[in-house]
């Protein structure tokens, strides 16, 4: 490989490496000379110098009143560099914990009023995985009630996007009616209101789950948390309550 090509691996850049190679060339030398060499203009070498020089690459020498530049040998430079790699390496097990707590560390969006729970059902309609939902019919806000049966309910059976419901308590509202329907790909299964009672709606979609406080007696508030490990428990658990339910056709 060519010493140009070969420097920039080591994080030089091109003009770097040609007043490098020209100083190299001249052994000790005047600027203008490395500069004429290195065919530069004077201001771009006494631009660049400083950092030549805390690299190791380059140092200044005086004789009698004039002060030359000497081309240092490559080994302190990689020496240097060897340094460099050593400092990175002790703080990789760092890097690497704050890498894991990145990639497991739940993102969380939190939404208010009634614009905001749209938003909360728009997710799992956009993210477009199968869907399971815990709720309550009861209480609900009727512009919430209005959005699911005019737009969210029809939204979801557009995109074929399968829904199985535990229904806490009521499977009915004013304008909705929550059973089994092939056709609205839909399985529903109630809970017993008492022993669970669900004053919100939960839906767990692909590696996200969302809440939606809507009711009548509360301001509306929705929150969406992007964890595949807490989408994992929380349908862990559905499954549970889910086998454990009873039907409603």
């Amino acid at each position: 490989m060519e010493p140009s090509k070969l420097l920039v691996n080591f994080g030089l850049n091109q003009q770097e490496i040609t007043i490098y190679l020209a100083a190299l060339e001249l052994g000790q030398a005047l600027p203008k000379h490395i500069a004429d060499k290195a065919k530069i203009k004077r201001p771009t070498l006494y631009k660049l110098l400083p950092d030549l020089m805390d690299k190791g690459l380059i140092s200044k020498t005086i004789k009698g009143k004039r002060r030359y530049l000497v081309a240092e040998d490559l080994e302190k430079f990689i020496e240097n560099k060897k340094a460099e790699l050593v400092q990175i390496e002790s703080v990789l097990p760092q890097l690497r914990l704050l890498l894991i707590t990145a990639i497991i560390k739940p993102t969380i969006i939190f939404y208010e009023g009634v614009e905001g729970i749209k938003k909360v059902y728009f997710d799992n309609l956009r993210v477009g995985e199968p869907i399971l939902e815990l709720v309550s019919l009861e209480n609900i806000h009727p512009e919430i009630e209005f959005h699911s049966k005019n737009y969210y309910i029809p939204s979801r059976i557009k995109k074929r996007l399968p829904i199985k419901i535990l229904v806490s308590g009521t499977t009915e509202s004013k304008l909705i009616n929550l059973k089994t329907d092939p056709y609205d790909l839909r399985e529903v299964r109630i809970i017993d209101k008492n022993t669970f009672p669900i004053p919100l709606d939960c839906y767990i979609y692909g590696d996200n789950i969302s809440f939606a406080l809507y009711r009548t007696d509360s301001e509306p508030v929705g929150l969406i948390i992007r964890s595949k490990e807490i989408a994992t428990t929380l349908r862990s658990i559905f499954n549970l309550a889910w086998n454990n339910a009873k039907s409603i056709h």
